[in-house]
């Protein structure tokens, strides 16, 4: 007798037919994650090289940017009206005391006036130093003319001398000459930041560096550092610009300082009138 195979027979095999298309559809699934993850590994391995280099190429830009913006700051706070006072130790011709320094800038755009000996300048400025020994000496700059107050010592010299009577001198021109560019550096300000870009110059800020600190009486701070030789100049600045400090260094050895005591943004007419009724045609201070 010959048996026929049954319909139950033949579907055994349909079950083996479908796990094979399973596998196979598995395996291919497989396949795609591994390619995408390696298309997403290849783009982030170039993504972060990108930025690596990206990096490299801004550091120098980013510190040139920095030196930039703190100088710019001291600028816009050098052209506004303050009243700042200042414990100098060591400050050139004034050397030891406190200075109290008041302007009122001219507008923008008004035109400076030129005096008879070829001096420009618009606006007022002015100073009185106090030194520890009775010393006082007031300079006062309207637009091209200055007065200016003094007492001369009557013993010993000007650091440890006693002093005479006060004098002081009506308005005459502003000779642009050394004597009265001596006299400006009581400007602290304006001195640090010409001494800043001129005295220490380009390329020792080039070379600059800029961190910052906490002043509790001034909040935060921003200091910048210049060498020059032996010679290091640190100066530290507020969010508004002003000078806060300066220090001038040889080596280890503290050369020159100036420490911010008060700022106000309300100078007076006062503070542009000498401390006595003038006298005398002209007086330049003692250097």
């Amino acid at each position: 007798m010959i048996i026929t195979p049954t319909e139950h027979e033949v579907r055994h095999e349909s079950p083996d037919a479908a796990e094979l298309l399973i596998k196979e559809a598995r395996q291919k699934t497989r396949r795609r994650r591994f390619r995408l993850g390696s298309i997403v590994l290849a783009a982030l391995v170039i993504i972060a090289a990108v930025l690596i280099a990206t990096g490299r190429a801004t550091a120098p830009a980013t510190k040139a940017t920095s030196v930039a913006n703190f100088l710019n700051s001291m600028k816009q706070a050098n052209g506004t009206r303050f009243v700042v006072t200042y414990r100098l130790n060591g400050y050139l011709i004034l050397q030891n005391g406190t200075i109290v320094i008041a302007q009122i800038p001219s507008p923008p755009g008004m035109k400076a006036t030129t005096n008879v000996d070829g001096y420009s300048g618009t606006g007022r400025f002015a100073y009185i130093f106090h030194g520890p020994t009775g010393r006082i000496v007031q300079w006062i700059k309207n637009d091209t003319n200055v007065s200016a107050c003094v007492n001369f010592p009557i013993t010993g010299n000007y650091a440890t001398g006693t002093f005479g009577k006060l004098q002081c001198s009506r308005p005459s021109p502003y000779i642009p000459s050394n004597g009265f560019a001596e006299q400006d550096v009581g400007f602290v300000p304006t001195y640090v930041l010409q001494s800043m870009t001129e005295s220490f110059g380009a390329r020792s800020l080039k070379k600059a560096t800029v961190t910052t600190r906490a002043s509790r009486e001034f909040g935060p701070l921003r200091c910048l550092a210049q060498l020059s030789g032996p010679m290091t100049q640190t100066t530290c600045i507020n969010q508004a610009g002003f000078v806060v400090s300066w220090l001038l260094q040889n080596g280890s050895v503290i050369s020159s300082r100036a420490t911010l005591t008060s700022l106000n943004h309300h100078p007076t007419a006062d503070d542009f009138k000498t401390l006595l009724r003038p006298t005398k045609s002209f007086i330049l201070p003692a250097v």
